[in-house]
C-alpha cells in the first residue's frame, strides 16, 4: 500500500502537456480558410484540446469536435448545394405535386395577421430572408449521436461557442445545450437568417459581439492560443468605401471592436490567411476550393513557429496518428429506428404527417432522414422542422415542428420585353386546424392581370377537392405569318368544380368540371376575316379529365427526371351540346425528358400536341401557338421557342423541341432551343401538313430573384428574328 501510494503522488507530480486550443473567427464563406489551417496542423501532428469558434468558425470548429477530421470536413464542404443549402427552397421531389408548379415563384415572404372579429390587422416584415431551414437540417445530420441536450466538454473534442442576445446586446456563451441548436445561433447573421429563440433570448450572430473568442477557449482551460482570424480585405474595403457592404462588414465594430484587439493580443500564434478578392458570401466552388487552399498556406508559413509549439509540447507523432476516433455515428449511413413520433401537433395532425414520411422497415439513411424532414416543411404548414435522435440505436426520432401561426404575403416579380412588368401576390389562409382545408387568394398586377381564389378540402396528401374560380383580363395580339393581324381583348371568368385530385407519388390525376364566360371587347382586325368579328359574349360548360407525372429536379434547366401530362376535354354550351351538335372534344399531351450529356452539358427533349377532334369549333378553342411558356394567355396556348407573338394553326398541332444548356459556372448558363413544329386538320393527315422550323439561342443569370435571360430568336412561322428580355420567374 505504500508503495502505491508513492507512485501515485510521484505521477501527480509529474508535469502535465500544456493544453492546446484552436480559435476559429466568423467571417461567412471566407470562414472555409479554417479548414486549411486544421489541415496543416493534422499534418504536423500538434493536439488539440479544445476548440471555440464564432458564426463559421463555430459550424467548422463544432463538426471538427464531434469527430470529423479536416479532410472529412473538406469533402462535406464540397458535395452540398450551398446554393440550396443558403435558401429555405425545398427540392422538387421533396415537395407536394400540389405544390411544384408554385416554387420559385415569389421572392418576399411577408407574415401578417388579420383579425376578422375585432377589424384588425397588420403585416409585419420578417425576421430574416431566410429561417435557415436547410442549414439547420444539415447540422442535424452531421451531430447524429450528440442532438441531445448535454455537456459539450463530453465531445470528442470540448468545444464551445458564441451567440449574441439582440434584446439585451448580451454575449451569449454556449458549453452545453443541443450542439446543432447552438452551431446554428453562433451563425444566425441579421436580416439574412432568422434568429434562434431560446428561453428570453433572441439569439444572432455572435461575430456581433465577439467574432474571436480567445477569451472563451481561455476560460475553458487553454495555455496555448492557435488563432485563426480573417483580416480586414484593404483593397475590398476600398472598392466598397461608402456603400452597404462596408457597412455589413464593419458592423461588429460597434460593440465587438476592443475585445477583438484583446483576444488577438491574448493569442500565442496568429494565422491570418489573405482571402482577396473572395467575400462573405462566395459559396461557390471555385471559391471554396481557393479558400481552403490559402489556408493552408497561411498556417505553413507559420510552420518554424508551429514546430517550436509542437517541440515544447514533447508529444510523439506517432501517439497523435494513432488517436481513436470518438464518434462511432461518423462512417455509419444506415440508423435504426425504434418509433417515429410529432412534437408540436395534434393526434389527428400527427397521423397525416406520418403518412408523408413513408418510412419502410425499421432502418432510415441519413438522406432519407433529411428528405422526410424536407418533404413535411415542404407542406407549406410549419414554419420550422427539426428532430433529434433520442437514446442509443434503436433511436426514437422525434421531429419536433412549429406550425405557422401568422398568414403569409407571398410577393413576386416578373419583367419582359413583351409583357413589361409584372407583380404577383399570394397568401393563403387555413380555415380550421386540418393541415390541408384553406383559401388561397392569388392577384397578378400587369398589363394583363388575374385573380384567382381557391378553395381546397383536402383530406391527407393523396386527395383534394374544392372549387377555385379565377377572373382575367388579356389583350390578344394574333398574328399570321409574323404580321400583326388581330388585337383582341378577352375578360374570361371560369369557376371550376374540383370533383377528386388524387396524387400517387409524383403521378397526379385530376377529374373536375368547369364554367367559362369570355367576354370580347376592342375587336380589331381586318374586316376581310370575320372570325373575330362575329365573336359575342358567350359562356361553355366543360368536363375534363387529366394526368400528370413530374419528378423533375428543376422547373429552371431541369438535369434529371421526365415529365408527362395529358388533358381530355369536352366543351359544351348546355350541358350536354355545343351549338346543337356533338360536345367539343380536345385531347391535349406534353412531355420532356432531360439527358445529361456531361455533368455540365444537358439536352431536354420535348413534345407538346394538341388535337381539336371537331369540325366546327369556336375560335376562342383554337389552336393558339407561339410566345415564351405554355398557357400564357389561354390555357391551350402551346409556347414556341423564337416566334414573335402567338398564332392560329389548325386543329391537329405538333411541335418537338429540344434545349440544350451549358453551365458556365454555378448560376451561368448558355442554352439553345431547336423546334419543329406541324399542323393540319386531322390527325391522320398530319404528316401532309404544313411544317416550319424555328429556334433561339440564350445567356442565363439564376439570382434569387429569379432568373435573367437574354436571347434572340428566330421563327419561320414568324419569318424574323426576335430578341427577348426577362428577369424573374414567370407567372
Amino acid at each position: 500500500m505504500l508503495f502505491l501510494c508513492s507512485t501515485v503522488v510521484l505521477r501527480s507530480a509529474e508535469p502535465q502537456r500544456k493544453k492546446v486550443a484552436v480559435v476559429l473567427s466568423g467571417g461567412s464563406a471566407k470562414g472555409f480558410v479554417h479548414v486549411g489551417v486544421l489541415k496543416v496542423l493534422e499534418r504536423m501532428g500538434i493536439p488539440i484540446d479544445y476548440i471555440a469558434g464564432t458564426s463559421m468558425g463555430a459550424v467548422v470548429g463544432g463538426l471538427y469536435a464531434v469527430g470529423y477530421n479536416a479532410q472529412m470536413i473538406d469533402s462535406l464542404i464540397h458535395i452540398q448545394d450551398w446554393n440550396y443549402l443558403m435558401r429555405d427552397n425545398i427540392s422538387r421531389h421533396n415537395l407536394p405535386p400540389s405544390r411544384r408548379e408554385q416554387q420559385d415563384r415569389f421572392i418576399v415572404s411577408l407574415p401578417y395577421k388579420l383579425n376578422i372579429r375585432e377589424r384588425s390587422g397588420r403585416v409585419s416584415l420578417p425576421r430574416g430572408v431566410y429561417t435557415g431551414q436547410n442549414l439547420y437540417s444539415l447540422f442535424l445530420n452531421l451531430t447524429i449521436g450528440f442532438q441531445e441536450e448535454m455537456d459539450f466538454d463530453d465531445l470528442p473534442i470540448p468545444f464551445g461557442c458564441v451567440a449574441a442576445d439582440a434584446r439585451t446586446g448580451e454575449e451569449v456563451i454556449f458549453r452545453h445545450g443541443v450542439l446543432p441548436e447552438a452551431i446554428r445561433a453562433s451563425m444566425a447573421i441579421p436580416g439574412l437568417f432568422t434568429p434562434v429563440e431560446k428561453d428570453s433570448m433572441l439569439l444572432i450572430d455572435g461575430g456581433m459581439v465577439n467574432n474571436y473568442p480567445v477569451d472563451l477557449a481561455r476560460s475553458m482551460g487553454a495555455d496555448l492560443v492557435i488563432g485563426v482570424i480573417i483580416p480586414p480585405d484593404e483593397k475590398a474595403m476600398a472598392q466598397n468605401r461608402g456603400n452597404i457592404t462596408e457597412i455589413a462588414e464593419n458592423i461588429s465594430n460597434f460593440v465587438g471592436r476592443e475585445k477583438r484587439k484583446r483576444n488577438i493580443a491574448d493569442t500565442d500564434l496568429l494565422i491570418t490567411p489573405s482571402i482577396h478578392p473572395y467575400g462573405s458570401m462566395d459559396f461557390h466552388m471555385p471559391a471554396i476550393d481557393s479558400l481552403i487552399a490559402r489556408g493552408e498556406q497561411a498556417a505553413m508559413a507559420h510552420l518554424d513557429e508551429l514546430m517550436t509549439l509542437k517541440q515544447s509540447l514533447e508529444v510523439s507523432d506517432k501517439a497523435y496518428d494513432k488517436r481513436p476516433i470518438q464518434n462511432p455515428y461518423i462512417r455509419v449511413d444506415t440508423l435504426l429506428i425504434h418509433q417515429i413520433s410529432v412534437e408540436g401537433v395534434s393526434p389527428r395532425e400527427e397521423e397525416q404527417i406520418m403518412r408523408w414520411l413513408s418510412l419502410k422497415g425499421k432502418r432510415v439513411t441519413r438522406g432519407e432522414l433529411e428528405a422526410m424532414t424536407a418533404r413535411i416543411y415542404g407542406s407549406g404548414n410549419f414554419e420550422r422542422v427539426y428532430y433529434r435522435l433520442d437514446g442509443d440505436q434503436p433511436f426514437d426520432l422525434i421531429f419536433q415542428v412549429v406550425p405557422i401561426e401568422s398568414n403569409i404575403l407571398n410577393l413576386g416579380v416578373h419583367f419582359d420585353s413583351n409583357d413589361m412588368a409584372a407583380i404577383l401576390a399570394n397568401s393563403s389562409i387555413r380555415l380550421s386546424r386540418s393541415l390541408n382545408s384553406r383559401v388561397g387568394i392569388t392577384a397578378r398586377l400587369s398589363r394583363n392581370p388575374y385573380l384567382t381564389v381557391d378553395y381546397s378540402i383536402n383530406s391527407g396528401i393523396f386527395y383534394k377537392g374544392g372549387i377555385n374560380y379565377k377572373i382575367s383580363k388579356d389583350e390578344l395580339s394574333i398574328y399570321d405569318r409574323g404580321r400583326l393581324s388581330y388585337q383582341l381583348g378577352v375578360n374570361r371568368n371560369a369557376l371550376d368544380i374540383n370533383f377528386s385530385e388524387f396524387y400517387f407519388g409524383n403521378v397526379r390525376l385530376h377529374l373536375g368540371a368547369g364554367f367559362e364566360h369570355f367576354d370580347f371587347y376592342n375587336i380589331l382586325g381586318r374586316a376581310s376575316n370575320p372570325d373575330f368579328h362575329s365573336l359575342e359574349e358567350q359562356m361553355y360548360i366543360h368536363y375534363m379529365v387529366e394526368g400528370k407525372y413530374d419528378n423533375l429536379n428543376s422547373t429552371f434547366f431541369p438535369t434529371s427526371g421526365q415529365y408527362f401530362s395529358f388533358r381530355y376535354s369536352l366543351h359544351t354550351d348546355n350541358f350536354v351540346q355545343l351549338e346543337e351538335g356533338l360536345p367539343l372534344n380536345v385531347l391535349k399531351l406534353n412531355g420532356k425528358k432531360p439527358i445529361s450529356l456531361t455533368n455540365r452539358l444537358h439536352l431536354t427533349p420535348q413534345v407538346s400536341a394538341r388535337y381539336v377532334m371537331n369540325d366546327s369549333v369556336p375560335q376562342i378553342y383554337r389552336n393558339f401557338v407561339g410566345g415564351r411558356n405554355d398557357g400564357h394567355y389561354l390555357p391551350q396556348q402551346i409556347a414556341l421557342q423564337g416566334s414573335v407573338g402567338m398564332e392560329i394553326l389548325k386543329n391537329m398541332a405538333a411541335t418537338a423541341d429540344v434545349m440544350i444548356h451549358y453551365r458556365l459556372r454555378q448560376n451561368n448558363f448558355l442554352y439553345a432551343n431547336l423546334n419543329y413544329t406541324l399542323h393540319q386538320e386531322h390527325l391522320y393527315q398530319l404528316s401532309k401538313g404544313s411544317s416550319f422550323w424555328g429556334g433561339n439561342l440564350g445567356f442565363a443569370f439564376r439570382s434569387i430573384a429569379g432568373p435573367l435571360r437574354l436571347e434572340l430568336g428566330y421563327s419561320a412561322l414568324s419569318r424574323k428574328f426576335h430578341p427577348f428580355v426577362s428577369f424573374g420567374h414567370f407567372f
